[in-house]
């Protein structure tokens, strides 16, 4: 059901803008008993868009606007059919979750919703009618959502890569960091330094072996350099170890700064968690699917039971 209610949370954030109001208000739609006029749809036109953008709107989106509209009369209508009720208690739990999600206190709700031009009465209406909402909807659709072991299974099985941890990998250096002063002979050594150092390593000398014979004096420093995700490499590193086996060691990387060795460690394609593992999560999201979908035709069937006219 599109727009049909808005999460608590966002209710923080409605605009409230002076209204222009029109000369003559007139009957926009009738829905059974009520009606919404078109004062009370530039409005809510107003409210959601702001002044500047109201002005320009195309006829479709007022439409959609006022759909909307006859939604949520028809929700207040079914509401009052049901004889269903918010007591205060549950009001002000709401609003309690709002506080702590947003992390501010009752003082500093009363004062965001004075800069919107709500007071902290109107506030209480709104959360009201929204939580008779979330209890109609919980009613009216319950028994219509069920997920099975199987479909789960299924979603596993088609969307396995989705929940596939990111893959990375893990390198280790041996840098030969260059002086900023140091004269051409000096860095013509340590060029020289750092290709012996590859081609022992190349050789299959132990790496921490070699790390040790060149520091110090040589100049050298380096070790494991940790876990790189996709992209997280600057060039020219990831050049340098684009292709390489895990064990294998990159050319010499030639920079301003340093002249680097790079091995790569590992090359993990990141784990696929078992099933088990995500069950739930992907029950979640299937039940909530499902909702959206039952959502949808609970509203289409209430709108074919009842009398509408769009006078628009």
């Amino acid at each position: 059901m599109k727009g049909f209610f808005l999460s608590l949370a966002v209710c923080l954030l409605l605009s409230a803008l002076p209204v222009q109001a029109e000369m003559v208000s007139r009957i926009a739609a009738v829905v059974n008993e009520d009606i919404i006029t078109t004062l009370q749809l530039d409005e809510r036109i107003v409210g959601e868009l702001g002044t500047e953008s109201a002005a320009n709107i195309a006829a479709p989106e007022r439409l959609i606007i006022l759909d909307k509209m006859v939604q949520e009369s028809l929700v207040e209508q079914r509401v009052k059919q049901l004889g269903m009720t918010v007591g205060d208690e549950e009001v002000e739990r709401a609003i309690q979750d709002v506080e702590r999600q947003n992390n501010i206190d009752r003082d500093q709700l009363e004062l965001a919703l004075k800069t919107q031009g709500l007071s902290m009465e109107s506030y209480r209406t709104k959360l009201r009618r929204q939580l008779l909402e979330f209890k109609l909807v919980g009613r009216e659709i319950r028994d219509k959502i069920e997920v099975t072991n199987q479909e789960t299974r299924n979603y596993y099985r088609e969307h396995i890569e989705e929940f596939r941890a990111a893959p990375f990998q893990l390198l280790s250096r041996i840098s030969f960091n260059m002086p900023a002063s140091a004269a051409d002979d000096q860095l013509r050594a340590l060029r020289a330094l750092s290709q012996e150092a590859l081609l022992r390593l190349r050789a299959g000398e132990d790496f921490d072996q070699v790390l040790a014979a060149y520091q110090g004096e040589k100049g050298a420093e380096g070790g494991p350099m940790g876990r790189f995700g996709k992209d997280e490499l600057t060039e020219p590193f990831a050049s340098a170890v684009a292709g390489l086996m895990p064990g294998q060691y990159s050319e010499m990387i030639d920079t301003p700064q340093a002249l680097h060795i790079l091995r790569l460690d590992e090359m993990n394609p990141g784990k696929v968690p078992d099933f088990e593992s995500v069950k739930e999560q992907i029950s979640q999201l299937l039940i909530e699917e499902k909702r959206k979908v039952a959502i949808d035709g609970w509203m289409d069937n209430l709108k074919k039971d009842s009398h509408i006219e769009i006078k628009l």
